[in-house]
């Protein structure tokens, strides 16, 4: 997207993504307007608050207050984006998400860091570890979580054009690039930046890089070619995706996130309403609350950082 350079060899945040093009966006589209509970700067849109000072808005650490202001703001014509924590954009402002924004379809973007286990060092409050099933269950939303920084300005872009309200989920984490810059993206169709016939790892967000590298691991070992499928829409789900995903015979589904609810739900209900069998396994986060720690050691404590992914995968083998 004009306005965003990023040096494709150094690592990059999703939120530090979303702060490059936030001002291109707001170029493009003078109807946009870009709201905040008070995380200006954790989420990078003081740029954009520079440019553009008549169309931002701090409503303070106040999310139910930030969902129905840009649901009134929406009525009258812009494009919220609403910037918030993923555990308090998902929870605390729960009722006013379903109600006041998505009864009415209204197109509101909400964009929420510290998804998963990201702000594990902040502790459980602080995890977004039942947001996607939240906001999934709402009728109208789109649930949506990049696995690639570099890709960001084309999901924003696409959620632009996009009917009713979306959700994008992201961790802290900083990445190197997945995809060339010509990649197409789409909301709603999966990518798949590893081809292979052998057994499918199915995931979102910085999961996608584990299973990467997890798909190398088990080539040395093996020999065999693991596909890796970056469902980065979580609602609407990519079903054919997931079906041809299935004639491998393996899928392990992976996604930081609670294993209840989560894309490994959505993938496992799509393989049984289909009538599909194959090798199945869910990995994510246990359904239960955990003390501080690292988001690595919590990753690798359960099996989805590239050595867990790989395990599970040859375990199928």
């Amino acid at each position: 997207m004009a306005g965003m350079t990023i040096n494709v060899a150094d690592l990059f945040s999703l939120r530090d993504a979303v702060g490059a093009c936030l001002e291109s966006l707001g170029e493009q589209y003078p109807n946009m307007i870009v709201c905040s509970a008070d995380v200006d700067v954790s989420s990078r849109i003081s740029g954009f608050k520079k440019k553009f000072p008549e169309r931002s808005y701090n409503v303070g650490i106040a999310e139910q207050d930030l969902m129905s202001f840009c649901a009134g703001m929406a009525i009258e014509g812009f494009i919220p984006f609403a910037f918030s924590f993923a555990p308090f954009a998902s929870m605390r402002a729960a009722e006013q998400v379903r109600t006041d924004i998505c009864y009415s379809n209204l197109p509101v973007r909400i964009v929420a860091n510290y998804a998963g286990y990201s702000g594990a060092e902040s502790g459980c409050t602080h995890c977004a570890l039942e947001d996607c099933a939240i906001m999934s269950s709402f009728a109208n939303m789109t649930v949506i979580e990049p696995g690639d920084p570099f890709q960001i300005a084309r999901v924003l872009k696409a959620t632009m054009e996009w009917p009713g309200p979306v959700y994008i989920r992201m961790g802290k984490e900083a990445t190197t690039s997945l995809y060339e810059e010509s990649e197409k993206y789409e909301i709603g169709k999966a990518l798949t930046p590893r081809a292979g016939e052998d057994g499918a790892f199915i995931a979102s967000g910085i999961v996608v890089h584990h299973a990467m590298e997890a798909a190398e691991i088990v080539k040395a070992k093996t020999g065999a070619e693991i596909r890796v499928i970056d469902m980065h829409t979580i609602k609407p789900l990519d079903k054919e995706a997931v079906i041809e995903a299935a004639k491998t015979g393996r899928i392990v589904c992976a996604q930081d996130h609670n294993r209840i609810g989560g894309l490994g739900y959505a993938v496992g209900n799509t393989l049984a309403e289909a009538g599909v069998s194959c090798k199945f396994k869910i990995l994510g986060c246990p359904d239960e609350f955990v003390p501080l720690a690292t988001p690595n050691f919590l990753y690798h404590l359960n099996e989805y950082d590239a050595e867990g992914l790989a395990n599970n995968m040859m375990k199928m083998l």
